[in-house]
């Protein structure tokens, strides 16, 4: 068994959740903080007797913070803010915690920090989230350099927060709209994938203090991914080329929801085209092949 001591902030999510079931594999104790992690008994009986433990807190109480920080050998930072609501913000999440955290893990001298980003991440972005999580990388690195930055393309799988996400909506509204004029190419990683490379980049002091950039095996556009959606699901439903100005209208309306289907932030992102830097580290770099969602979906889409 591996006696290093994996903590995961914000790993009762998606991505969360599979890579503590890969840790355990892997022989780590693993410990994992979130607002609600303690409500989650799911994550308890992942790996061993006592393999996992859970703690919760907000990620910007310094003490809590702290507190679980000091305890581990290797921290990983999932978390991450698709909307802004309420108290939570872009500022506040992805700036202010990553930063509190890079602090704590200097400070602790922790043997690796791993930023988990979003391959949007630009300082210059006009996307809020983007913008935001860019200024974090930055600042992260300045604090601590053993950080290791692992920007992920958007992911999917079983209970994704892209496909499941519309399987969901189009219960209610059969109808998806694409935004004409997007010049957003996606990659987008099976989630198995994305934890598996993590489990390796931990495992390898040669990678720490690295930049990652980890993508699936072929590019879309959204409308390429929303056809495959259609093609792929029982239900019949309808999608719409919509000019990104007048999908801007609902988008502020959903905005003021709780769990927005779109938001004016997400538009923005439409409107960029992001290349990949061929100076940082893939999937290649560990030997991983990754799977696509002509593999791996159409299982659970027929579903819906």
């Amino acid at each position: 068994m591996n006696r290093d001591i994996i903590g995961i902030l914000g790993g009762s999510g998606f991505l969360g959740q599979e890579l503590v079931s890969i840790l355990c594999k892997s022989g780590f104790q693993v410990r994992v903080f979130s607002r609600n992690a303690t409500q989650n008994k799911s994550i308890n009986l992942i790996g061993d007797l006592g393999q996992v433990t859970t703690f919760s807190g907000n990620v910007n109480d310094q003490a809590k913070l702290e507190n679980f920080i000091q305890k581990c050998d290797v921290v990983i930072n999932l978390v991450a803010l698709f909307f802004e609501y309420g108290n939570q913000n872009f500022k506040n999440i992805h700036i202010d915690a990553p930063i509190k955290i890079a602090n704590i893990s200097k400070k602790y001298e922790i043997k690796q920090l791993i930023h988990i980003s979003d391959r949007w991440a630009d300082e210059n972005s006009i996307s809020k989230s983007s913008k935001s999580r860019g200024i974090a990388e930055k600042r992260m690195k300045e604090i601590f350099k053993k950080t290791t930055i692992v920007r992920l393309d958007v992911l999917f799988g079983k209970n994704d927060g892209l496909f499941f996400r519309f399987g969901k909506i189009i219960k209610l509204l059969p109808v998806i709209p694409l935004p004409i004029e997007s010049k957003a190419i996606f990659r987008p990683l099976f989630v198995k994938d994305a934890a598996f490379a993590i489990d390796k980049i931990i495992k390898n002091k040669k990678y720490h203090g690295k930049f990652f950039e980890l993508f699936g095996p072929k590019f879309y556009s959204w409308n390429e991914l929303m056809i495959f959606f259609q093609k792929n699901i029982k239900t019949k439903i309808f999608l719409i080329k919509v000019p990104i100005p007048i999908l801007s209208v609902p988008a502020l309306f959903f905005s003021f929801f709780p769990s927005p289907i779109i938001t004016v932030d997400q538009l923005r992102r439409f409107k960029v085209r992001v290349e990949y830097n061929t100076n940082n580290l893939t999937l290649e770099d560990l030997s991983i092949n990754p799977i696509s969602i002509e593999t791996e979906m159409p299982k659970y889409l027929e579903n819906f």
